[in-house]
């Protein structure tokens, strides 16, 4: 059974390594789709664009797939109409991004066309002190971003240990061999289903929301993490298309996996990033640790708390002067010509 209809990802993370970015997995040649990458300023027009783009596809049936920013979750930084082929893509920093072959895989849609240089040149200085603040202090959240991590109880040296990893890697291997083997090779794609942002941890739940199997696995001490590795292999060794979810702290790691041939999708549950589960059926794999250890690992939850509160809160600071950076901007648009853009996009897609 395939699972369609809207979903929603991120592809960038505010992360213990900085910025990490999957762009280029949303615009590999072999997804199949034509990339339109936009270029243009804040404020000009392009997650309207393709908000707009979105909406008029769902109308039509479609199936969609949206991109939000991981630092504004309530902005898109890409939209993707699998059975049209084509997807656009916000390319500019912090995930520049171009075509793999211009012309033939993709294109530009250019939006600086759009400004009144005139009058953004009256407000250069403004924009500079504007822009270099902001950046500061994203840097200042990676730094706390990044002192977070080893704090985590699934980072402590004695989990390594653990025999629990290893009956949770058995554990998935048993479920991947309950899946019937399909007669085609299997995919793996990439996305982010979480982001840390200035608005906390956000999570896309509703993109769970139409797989009838919804997994929530035990993963404070990271054996969601190992039952996941083995289970998108798994899977995809078996034929499945796999989304993989990578963590938005520690990439390296898997937050979620989905199956939507088999209707299946699991989800790694760490008390620090996710309070509130969404509904699904809990896989108990940390049960079996020492009660003992589990004490022994708490202490540092509390700080780890505390450094993701100030990461969230140096975020909404440098969110708050990208508005005032992109106020500067959305002043020096066209917005006529803008709806003009939308429509030939329109005509010509859709």
């Amino acid at each position: 059974m395939g699972v369609g209809g809207v979903s929603r990802f991120y592809l960038g993370a505010n992360s213990a390594k900085g910025f990490y970015s999957l762009y280029e997995d949303f615009t590999a040649p072999e997804s199949g789709c034509y990339v339109r990458v936009i270029k243009g300023s804040p404020g000009c027009g392009k997650s309207t664009l393709m908000r707009r783009i979105g909406a008029a596809a769902e109308a039509a049936g479609l199936t969609v797939e949206y991109i939000h920013c991981s630092g504004d979750p309530d902005s898109l930084d890409g939209v993707r109409l699998p059975e049209r082929g084509v997807c656009w893509v916000d390319g500019t920093a912090p995930h520049v991004i171009e075509p793999v072959c211009p012309g033939a895989g993709g294109d530009y849609l250019d939006m600086s066309c759009l400004l009144d240089p005139s009058l953004l040149r009256q407000r250069l200085d403004a924009m500079e002190d504007c822009t270099a603040r902001y950046r500061a202090l994203y840097a200042l959240a990676y730094r706390q971003l990044a002192a977070l991590a080893p704090m985590l109880p699934r980072n402590d040296p004695s989990v390594r240990e653990e025999p629990g990893l290893a009956r949770a890697k058995r554990r998935a291997l048993g479920l991947a061999r309950r899946l019937p083997p399909l007669q085609k090779a299997g995919t793996v794609r990439r996305r982010f289903l979480s982001a840390l942002s200035c608005q906390g941890v956000i999570r896309m739940t509703d993109t769970l929301a139409p797989y009838p199997q919804r997994l929530l696995l035990d993963n404070a001490l990271g054996f969601g993490n190992a039952f996941l590795c083995v289970l998108a292999e798994a899977a995809r060794a078996r034929g499945y298309a796999v989304t993989v979810c990578c963590d938005p702290l520690e990439p390296e790691r898997i937050e979620a996996v989905l199956l939507p041939e088999a209707g299946l999708s699991a989800l790694a549950c760490d008390p620090l990033f996710l309070p509130q589960q969404p509904a699904g059926r809990r896989v108990h794999l940390e049960s079996s640790v020492p009660a003992a250890h589990l004490r022994e690992l708490r202490p540092r939850q509390h700080e780890a708390a505390l450094l993701l509160d100030a990461a969230t809160d140096s975020l909404a600071r440098a969110k708050a002067l990208h508005d005032e950076l992109e106020g500067f901007y959305r002043g020096a648009v066209d917005f006529e010509a803008a709806n003009r853009l939308a429509e030939r996009e329109f005509k010509r897609y859709l």
